[in-house]
């Protein structure tokens, strides 16, 4: 189906014999639609065991460097790069990152309206309690955003070859396509978001090939190796709290209050204590 956007008004590039099979009206509702979908949170059973294995394992995450790439990153009550001096969650479509030249463009802009080149910003408060609970809050003028990425491209590959390395892509779809760096292939992939990770259903990784947490974790190599072998150092008990502190950050059932719920959906304060170290196994 091809864009007004991308290919013009009355366009038909497939010769199917429909034009303008997706309007620019049909994209800003999509785009809407999934940036405002509840946010991600995390599910903790009421049960010592779990609840410790928690704390000790979202520990461990950070100490050995998890969080560099997988971090938390945080919205300003002052810096919104589409819209001066607007909080940074008040999220805007048509987005300013929209490439207006290059194999990917063009896409609408933001400026006045010129359809279906430009329009003017639609905006939403991210924080809403109109929108699909649960959302995001503003402390001090700050919202921490927990999709555990620092949306940059790495290369976690073991030999940065795409020809051989499982890890990587024959094809490097960054490019133009049919030009040579497109059939160069691609070793580097945004940090995957985790939130959400443990409803990925057995399709863990960029790629999709691991049907386990644990098989994710120990895939990490290249950039991410000195955080993979100190996993590989950690005495089992703290791996499988690593593992059981994944597991626990899911898409939560719809109508939850919390970003925090226990196995029944209820509500669950979280964390318990301020005070969680490896230290305590």
């Amino acid at each position: 189906m091809q864009a007004e956007e991308r290919f013009g008004l009355n366009a038909d590039p497939d010769g199917d014999g429909f034009t303008n099979e997706l309007t620019v009206a049909d994209l800003t509702a999509v785009s809407l639609f999934q940036a405002t979908l509840p946010v991600p949170g995390r599910v903790i059973p009421n049960d010592p065991a779990v609840e410790q294995a928690n704390r000790l394992g979202e520990a461990v995450f950070n100490q050995i460097g998890c969080a560099t790439c997988h971090a938390t990153l945080p919205l300003t009550a002052n810096h919104n790069p589409g819209l001066p001096g607007q909080p940074g969650w008040i999220y805007f479509e048509p987005s300013p990152y929209n490439p207006a030249v290059g194999p990917n463009s063009p896409n609408l802009q933001l400026g006045p309206a010129n359809y279906p080149i430009s329009a003017p910003a639609l905006t939403v408060d991210l924080t809403s309690d109109m929108l699909p609970l649960p959302r995001l809050r503003a402390h001090h003028g700050l919202v921490m955003v927990p999709a555990y990425t620092d949306l940059k491209l790495h290369d976690i590959s073991a030999t940065s070859d795409p020809g051989t390395d499982p890890e990587c892509e024959p094809l490097d779809q960054n490019q133009a396509a049919g030009s040579p760096g497109f059939f160069a292939g691609n070793c580097k992939f945004i940090t995957r978001k985790l939130w959400g990770f443990y409803n990925q259903g057995g399709a863990f990784m960029h790629h999709g090939k691991f049907t386990t947490a644990r098989e994710a974790v120990e895939a990490h190599n290249g950039e991410a190796l000195s955080q993979r072998l100190a996993f590989d150092a950690l005495p089992t008990d703290l791996q499988n709290d690593l593992i059981e502190f994944l597991k626990s950050l899911q898409v939560l059932p719809p109508g939850s209050s919390s970003l925090v719920i226990d196995e029944h959906g209820k509500p669950k304060s979280w964390p318990p204590s301020a005070d969680s170290s490896p230290d305590d196994r």
